[in-house]
């Protein structure tokens, strides 16, 4: 289900950028000996709507840290639009994450999802898209290997915080119209002074301003 690719020069070579992340506390959950990990995604959308992950970043760290890193993202690839989850983690730390925004100058749009419980419903989104082969990630990343691992064994494996990056981003995209080329410029070749230039700069003309 999952695509693989080899190297930049396999990617497409319009794509949309975006993000998400998910925050974990540095407390560990019932049933857990260790904490969760925070994890960022970084992907780009093609004309058709296709995903392709870019960069990964991921660790189990304080939330000083991770913000840090999340700048970084930010900085380097300057993503459209970055998705997270709502709930308490975002009440928690959002104030903390847009304050690092302004004080780095590093912008985007964070859009938080409602919290879902039920982590498969969480994935469908991005399954759906795996399941049509909309889905590519690149060959001999580490990070890659763990992210398709973490996918492979949910929900049963150890740890599903690079799953539910892949949830969130999923869900994100899934609002949103595909991304398209720029529009050109299609405004013909006419030899100036002909009748076809004057009809077209008759047609075309701006409305002249008045000035009082």
């Amino acid at each position: 289900m999952i695509q693989m690719y080899d190297g930049l020069d396999a990617l497409p070579k319009s794509l949309r950028i975006y993000s998400a992340s998910d925050y974990a506390t540095m407390a560990p959950k019932a049933g857990k000996k260790e904490p969760d990990f925070t994890e960022h995604g970084v992907w780009g959308m093609d004309r058709k709507g296709e995903l392709w992950a870019l960069e990964w970043w991921y660790r189990q760290c304080e939330t000083d840290v991770s913000i840090a890193q999340f700048i970084r993202l930010v900085r380097q690839w300057k993503p459209l639009k970055h998705f997270d989850e709502g709930g308490l983690i975002e009440k928690a730390i959002g104030p903390t994450i847009r304050k690092a925004m302004r004080d780095a100058h590093a912008y985007v749009t964070i859009e938080s999802l409602p919290s879902l419980q039920d982590k498969g419903i969480r994935l469908q989104a991005f399954h759906a898209m795996a399941t049509a082969h909309a889905i590519h990630f690149p060959v001999k990343r580490p990070w890659a290997d763990r992210v398709i691992e973490q996918l492979v064994k949910f929900p049963a494996g150890r740890f599903d915080d690079a799953a539910d990056v892949c949830g969130l981003i999923g869900r994100g995209v899934d609002l949103m119209f595909d991304a398209q080329l720029p529009i050109r410029d299609t405004k013909p070749l006419l030899t100036p002074f002909t009748s076809e230039w004057i009809e077209y700069n008759d047609r075309n003309e701006k409305p002249k301003v008045r000035y009082f």
